[in-house]
């Protein structure tokens, strides 16, 4: 807490001083503690609040606070702290609130915990304040609250201009930038100061340019929000969107037609209260498939718990979706005026889901940097030969008493500043910028850049199965385990389907009818069609139309439960009145809990057809006393409703592979990446699964709980984690054929984990981490299965705390945890059902935004071709699938003539490439189109697409809240291109470190060693050098990945053997050579065209052999250390590095030869002897060629370390200790 005050640094001068030099320096000094202090502000904020605050003891004293945020979560800042009087909304009294905002966000000073604390938003109290809640009784309330929360707006502001670049300006390299362009003008290289201070400008201009594009479309972006009916002061009114206030009592509705009415969002997070909503949450979530949201007043939640959003998100209305269909509560306690469902506002503005996710993206629009602390001790290593270049500077020129001393301290200064890249933070963020553009080329988008190089270095891979490595193509083999059939006969004709399967599979579901269409779950659907049932409108009919069902009650899905049961009106064509039945369906083990008996081949059964891949859903029913009426059975509870049932089959569903993820995962596997599957399905399906796609590669133990097994409940279960809790679990092979019981002992463990592949259910999970060895033993394992979301968070986070670079891959809102864990999350995000339902509408016809995205992106997606699944049993997952055969994502099509021709014609209003601008300005002529032209226009074309580094603003619809990455694809194709796209990155990165390392090395000894010796560059050389250097870092920056993963693994850091080894080798070689060229030329050179450090620069014959030397070993530098296979493009594949290099060699030719001698006059160069040019040739081979031998040897031989492909390699000393251990004690025996 800080209050302010203005800086000062005065300094009086009491008398003339006899020594105006005295005076001068004094006013140097004084005028660069100005600068410094002023510059330490901008860049400190510790050392802002030193010099422009006065610290207090009294909050109430402060006028700004200091906020220090976690790591990635912005920078420090000192915010202003607002003293205002407000009214408690509770007690209605009024008090000093102390607050500030901080990124959109309130904080506020609570006195008991002496704490700031986020503004405080009714979204944890119990469900009895939400179902009483009446709204604001009075205007006054109103007021308070509006003081309290604001409005429900979110502000993007943009900047200006000028005080983005200033702040651009401002940032500690390119004000270094600057004193070095400074220090280059005080020593008469102007050409070439104004050539790198125009080069920065530019940049930094592109930059703010940059940011000013994005924050303007993210506000354009800002979709409309829905006017709502609020009950406020005992009646309903309408109010806009943004005047809704937490505590509000509104009624929500499918918006009315309009101008813009389907593109209305719910404008807040809501908790429903009265009616069912059909809610999209595809921009949000990704869950392609419209969610079910439930009132909490319709039973199923206790009055007394506590509200969690994540708990109970099938509840909550987020902020940002749009509603399908609502379906009104007549009998709920306020009665809505236009028919809507009852809600209460729980969150407003950025603090509502999809404020966070704009939050997300808007602070991403900052500049993006690879910076590390890698860079600063790479900087500190250089500076260790820089001060002992410019030491020895000094100590040589104090020596002689006419040395200028200024020149020879500016000269020192010279030294020290050169081996700090200049165009370091330039050079990186090219890097990272190629790489967002060329990611979202393929459709692939990302809101937190400095996770890309990550990427590269990425060595556990995890992804979910459901709706993620399979397709939601479900297919019901049929029904097994019927009775009076043998248990494993599967029997598909509706026929022969018993009734009351058939009552389970067309009526225990959460279908909804969208705009006559029928959506949700692929599962249920598949169910339904094979019952040949029509259903509508919470009724459903069997074929032959004697048999009617109307649901009363709904009990959804839950992951935790692995369950879903209704209750329905049955009636039969000839029964007086309805039958109240209950219906329920869940995971076989879950489902034998609730039933009063199960036939004895109720377990080998479903083991069966689960050990094949197959999806196993057990059915049940009962039937429910008839005296029972509507509103009470609507009031039973789940427990009541789900007991005692009669086992009724096992529906078989077989949900097939994406064509995509063998290859994909075959080629990560290859690419030196451990494997994990993490899955809420049954574990045999799961290790079915995983052994399709290499994850599985040797027999399996599955750890599982036996009383669950044998259809106890979890009444009979003693604690995870307790000594009583080891006897309840054992490892059991997929067939039953081998058990072994489990022990805590980790030695016993790893000989297990060294023998088979582990999987794990949620039960065992949870056991093993009660025993404390989850840290161990999840490293060890290859498949989770029956995991809830947090134990994939809890699985993501240990492999991190092992060590490991961890990605992830899901797709809906089960697998957020686990995306946010990792170092890598990517959410798949296809498009939702409706987005497809519209297209299909509009004739297939993307939009103008979509063939704007089709030609900035020459990637192309699969179509998806239905909604999106949910596991029933399992993960409960809604995601839209490619269709079989589709085409990976992130894969460059070929586009056929036909098409060609037909995109040539631009329709109007689209803005042309060049060169098809240029062939139809011709064709508009009607002039002849030679070939030679058409070929400069494909080169123009080529040109702009190339150049083309503007990052592309992340959009809501690109990007979900649930991930770092999102991929706008059905299949786990674009996890390749993410790590092919990071490992490029990582290298550039390296590779630029090393470049710039040894060209600051020879610079530092150009500038001291040879600076004493008269060596000098004219500025028409100095300027060249910088034109070339710089040009070919850009076309570095532009290197792309290859098609495939290789085995080969880059360095994930500048800090090892290979880069030290060939950094210090190659500075060694190139040291010799330039010491070997000046002597011997210095020799050559007659006595009177010698110079001193002093003179100023004139061509001799030193000054032109060195700088020959020079531009020889840069050329040599970008040749011999670029990267190219297997990581990126090689050097003959990058084109404009490759053109590059051969003109600048070619240039260098031009000038070693004397071909043009003007041209070597304009460069200050002087005609070199024969012998010496022919010294220069060979010299140069020799060195290229053993600097080219070196890299490569070096990265032969000490080639980056390579992940185990199972956790338990890790451990391959212990267990052969342990086998030796055990071999010894048998023998002993």
């Amino acid at each position: 807490m800080y209050n302010a005050h203005a800086p000062t640094i005065m300094v009086t001068l009491c008398c003339v001083c006899r020594h105006p030099i005295i005076v001068l320096y004094v006013a140097i000094a004084v005028s660069v503690l100005h600068v410094l202090s002023f510059l330490f502000m901008h860049w400190n904020v510790s050392f802002k609040a030193l010099v422009s605050f006065r610290k207090v003891a009294q909050l109430i004293d402060a006028e700004y606070v200091q906020v220090i945020p976690h790591k990635f979560s912005g920078k420090a800042e000192i915010v202003p702290l607002e003293i205002r009087q407000t009214r408690d909304l509770q007690t209605g009294q009024d008090h000093t609130e102390l607050a500030f905002e901080f990124r959109k966000l309130r904080f506020t000073y609570h006195p008991d915990s002496n704490t700031f604390e986020r503004l405080k938003f009714p979204v944890h109290e119990p469900f009895d304040y939400y179902l009483k809640a009446s709204g604001y009784g009075t205007p006054d309330k109103v007021g308070a609250a509006v003081q309290q929360w604001g409005l429900n707006k979110f502000e993007v502001p943009v900047p200006p201009f000028a005080d983005l670049l200033k702040e651009q300006m401002l940032a500690p390299f390119f004000v270094f930038q600057v004193f070095c362009v400074g220090l280059w003008c005080l020593d008469d290289y102007w050409y070439y100061s104004l050539f790198t201070l125009g080069m920065l400008v530019m940049f930094e201009c592109t930059v703010v340019m940059q940011r000013q594009r994005n924050l303007r479309e993210l506000r354009s972006l800002q979709t409309p929000k829905m006017r709502l009916q609020a009950y406020r002061a005992g009646k309903w009114e309408e109010v806009p969107g943004e005047a809704l206030l937490p505590g509000d009592i509104v009624s929500i509705c499918r918006p009315k037609g309009g101008p813009g009415a389907e593109e209305q969002v719910i404008p807040a997070d809501c908790l429903l209260l009265g009616g069912n909503c059909i809610v999209e949450e595809a921009v949000l979530t990704g869950e392609s498939t419209p969610q079910w949201k439930l009132p909490v007043g319709g039973g199923g939640v206790s009055p007394q718990e506590h509200l969690h959003i994540k708990t109970h998100k099938q509840h909550v209305l987020f902020g940002g979706t749009k509603i399908l269909q609502h379906t009104g509560d007549k009998n709920a306690r306020l009665r809505t005026p236009d028919g809507g469902c009852l809600a209460i506002v729980l969150r407003t503005g950025f603090e509502t889901s999809q404020g966070q996710l704009m939050r997300t993206i808007l602070y991403s629009t900052e500049r993006i940097t690879a910076n590390s602390w890698e860079t600063g001790l790479f900087i500190m290593f250089l500076l260790v030969f820089a001060v002992s270049a410019a030491y020895y500077v000094l100590k040589n020129g104090l020596q002689d008493p006419k040395r200028d001393r200024f020149k020879l301290i500016l000269n020192c200064i010279m030294i020290i500043t050169s081996v700090i890249p200049p165009e370091l933070p330039m050079e990186l963020t090219m890097a990272v910028n190629a790489s967002l553009v060329a990611l979202a080329r393929k459709m692939i988008f990302c809101t937190e850049p400095f996770r890309i190089p990550f990427a590269g270095k990425v060595e556990v891979c995890c992804f979910d199965k459901t709706g993620t490595l399979t397709t939601d193509h479900l297919l019901l083999e049929g029904l097994a385990g019927l009775p009076d059939r043998p248990p494993l006969e599967l029997v598909l004709d509706p026929n022969q389907i018993p009734a009351a399967a058939a009552e389970v599979l067309a009526c225990c579901q959460s279908l909804v009818l969208v705009d006559n269409e029928l959506i949700g779950d692929p599962l249920e659907k598949a169910s339904l069609q094979a019952s040949r049932w029509s259903y509508s409108s919470d009724v459903a009919m069997s074929h032959d139309k004697k048999t009617r069902a109307t649901v009363l009650q709904r009990y959804h899905f839950s992951s935790n439960l692995r369950r879903m049961s209704v209750i329905t009106g049955l009636e039969e064509e000839d029964s007086v009145q309805p039958v109240p039945v209950a219906l329920l369906k869940g995971a076989p083990e879950v489902v034998r809990q609730h039933c009063k008996q199960v036939p004895d081949d109720y377990d080998a059964t479903y083991k069966h057809f689960a050990a094949q891949g197959a999806r196993v859903i057990a059915l049940a029913r009962r039937v429910m006393p008839a005296e029972l009426t509507a509103p009470e059975l609507r009031s039973l509870s789940r427990e009541e409703v789900e007991r005692d049932m009669s086992f009724e089959g096992f529906a078989i569903f077989q949900c097939p592979l994406k064509v995509e993820s063998e290859p994909s995962l075959k080629q990560l596997a290859a690419a030196s990446h451990m494997l994990v599957m993490i899955t809420g399905d049954a574990p045999l399906t799961a290790v079915h699964a995983a052994r399709q796609v290499h994850i599985v590669t040797r027999a399996v133990l599955i750890m599982q709980h036996r009383l669950e097994a044998a259809g106890h409940g979890p009444d009979a279960y003693h604690k995870p984690g307790s000594i009583e809790a080891d006897a309840e679990f054992e490892w059991v092979t997929p067939n039953e054929n081998l058990r072994v019981p489990f022990e805590r002992n980790w030695e016993d463990l790893l000989l297990l984990a060294s023998e088979y592949d582990l999987c794990l259910t949620g039960d065992a999970l949870a056991h093993v981490e009660g025993c404390g060895l989850s840290r161990k033993l999840i490293p060890t394992v290859q498949v989770f299965a029956r995991a809830s979301p947090e134990q994939k968070e809890h699985v993501l986070q240990t492999l991190r705390a092992a060590g490991y670079v961890t990605l992830m891959c899901g797709d809906g809102t089960n697998d957020v945890g686990g995306l946010k864990a990792a170092h890598v999350g990517v959410a798949l995000l296809a498009p939702s059902a409706t987005a497809e339902q519209k297209r299909k509408a509009k004739g297939d016809k993307p939009d103008k935004k979509s063939k704007k995205s089709a030609a900035a992106a020459p990637a192309a997606l699969p179509a998806p071709n239905s909604a999106a699944p949910s596991n029933n049993t399992h993960d409960h997952k809604h995601n839209s699938r490619s269709k079989a055969g589709s085409p990976a994502p992130g894969t460059d099509l070929a586009v056929s003539k036909g098409s060609s021709k037909a995109g040539s014609s631009s329709k109007k209003g689209e803005k042309l490439k060049p060169g098809q601008a240029m062939l139809e300005q011709y064709k508009a002529a009607g002039r002849p189109i030679p070939p030679s032209l058409e070929r400069m226009a494909a080169i123009l074309d080529k040109m702009e697409d190339d150049t083309a580094q503007d990052v592309p603003m992340v959009k809501p619809g690109d990007a979900s809240m649930a991930s770092p990455f999102t991929a706008k694809a059905a299949s786990v194709a674009p996890v390749t291109d993410i790590l092919k796209q990071g490992r490029c990155t990582l290298v550039t990165t390296v590779q630029m470190f090393k470049i710039l390392g040894l060209l600051c090395l020879s610079t530092a000894y150009a500038l001291s060693v040879m600076y004493l010796q008269g060596v000098k560059l004219s500025d028409a050389q100095a300027t060249l050098s910088g034109m070339l250097t710089a040009g070919m870092f850009f076309f570095i920056s532009n290197a792309k990945p290859l098609p495939e993963l290789s085995p080969t693994r880059p360095h994930p850091s500048i800090f090892c053997i290979y880069f030290f080894a060939s950094l210090l080798g190659q500075f060694a070689l190139q040291l010799s050579f330039l010491i070997f060229m000046y002597r011997t030329a210095l020799a050559v050179m007659p006595e009177e065209q010698r110079q001193d450090s002093e003179s100023d620069f004139k061509p001799n014959l030193v000054n032109s052999v060195c700088y020959l030397v020079e531009q020889i070993v840069q050329l040599g530098t970008f040749g011999v250390n670029y990267v190219g296979h297997p990581f990126n493009s090689s050097l003959s594949e990058n084109n404009g590095m490759a053109k590059s290099l051969r003109i600048s060699s070619c240039f260098l030719a031009l000038l070693l030869t004397e071909a043009v001698p003007q041209l070597n006059e304009s460069f200050g160069l002087v005609s070199i002897p024969m012998d010496l040019r022919i010294y220069l040739v060979v010299g140069a081979m020799v060195v290229l060629f053993t600097s080219f031998v070196l890299e490569h040897s070096l990265r032969q031989l000490f080639p980056a370390p390579k992940p185990p492909q199972k956790g338990y390699l890790v451990h391959s000393k212990e267990i052969r200790s342990i086998k030796a251990a055990k071999a010894k004690e048998r023998k002993g025996q």
